[in-house]
């Protein structure tokens, strides 16, 4: 028998109002709140084949992007390249250790992180890769300058106007950008760095398991595994991932938004040795043929 509280009203009424008015709209509440608000992301940019300007500019682009952008909480670099020009590589790595203010930045390799690609990296909070990865070849390629001469019908102001300095010169030149890229790598890696620069300065190719004995990288892990340890980093327990490629560029940019797919990586393309290199110094590798 329910008794009443003697003004008529029974306990039972209070129990079902109460059900009514709070347990059941926070019931719904917390039914509908992983649905409606949107999970935090983490961006996927991915540093594919050679680094140029063109290239840099797609990445600085996409690492901007999320930076400005709230809902994405870590940047994970996909690499697949083999370096390249040596200012883009400077420029990419200083970005790279800018964006690490806002938010964390993790890199993971796919099949190759050598040379400028892995100055790259060595900006990163953490870098992971395969066992067969390739990583490494910390070092500077560079044409040499033709010897000086006289032209006759060329007035200069100086005797290496026409020609940037002497081939000495440029060899000063390559061998101090070689030590500032291995004190990047000994600054990025720190006391995990179990190499010392002049094994490093040799710029060998190492596999993922002699990388991650050498210090080179953090671990030996999947690339989804990364996205992992970079929602770790920024302390999320459920997110997506997204690819930031078509966000930077889908609005008014050449990609149609919710088309795009991931390009497969051409192996080919990705080891190829360069044809027609212009003169520069430059942070990569070239694998040159066997019979040479």
């Amino acid at each position: 028998m329910v008794q009443n509280d003697g003004n008529g009203r029974s306990p039972l009424r209070y129990i079902l109002l109460f059900l009514v008015v709070v347990v059941v709209p926070l019931a719904i509440g917390l039914f509908m709140a992983p649905r409606l608000l949107p999970k935090p992301q983490i961006g996927v940019i991915r540093l594919n084949y050679d680094i140029s300007n063109f290239t840099a500019f797609e990445f600085r682009e996409q690492l901007l992007f999320a930076r400005n952008d709230p809902a994405i909480k870590a940047v994970v670099i996909v690499i697949n390249s083999p370096g390249g020009t040596a200012s883009d590589s400077e420029d990419l790595y200083m970005d790279v250790l800018a964006a690490r203010q806002d938010l964390p930045v993790v890199s993971t390799v796919d099949f190759l992180a050598a040379s400028g690609a892995y100055y790259i990296a060595a900006a990163t909070d953490a870098i992971y890769a395969k066992p067969g990865s390739a990583i490494g070849s910390i070092g500077v390629i560079s044409s040499l300058p033709d010897t000086p001469f006289i032209e006759e019908e060329v007035l200069t102001t100086g005797p290496y106007k026409s020609f940037g300095g002497t081939r000495d010169g440029f060899v000063r030149r390559a061998e101090t950008l070689k030590f500032a890229f291995l004190q990047a790598v000994a600054n990025g890696r720190g006391d995990q760095l179990n190499a010392d620069l002049d094994l490093l300065s040799r710029a060998e190719i190492f596999d993922g398991v002699r990388a991650l004995e050498l210090g080179l990288i953090d671990g030996i892990i999947s690339t989804s595994e990364a996205f992992d340890a970079a929602a770790e980093l920024a302390g999320l327990r459920n997110y997506e991932v997204v690819e930031l490629y078509p966000l930077t560029f889908g609005q008014n940019g050449s990609v149609a938004f919710g088309t795009y797919q991931v390009p497969a990586i051409d192996q080919e393309k990705l080891w190829a040795t360069p044809a027609d290199l212009p003169p520069g110094l430059y942070y990569r590798y070239i694998e040159l043929p066997a019979n040479q």
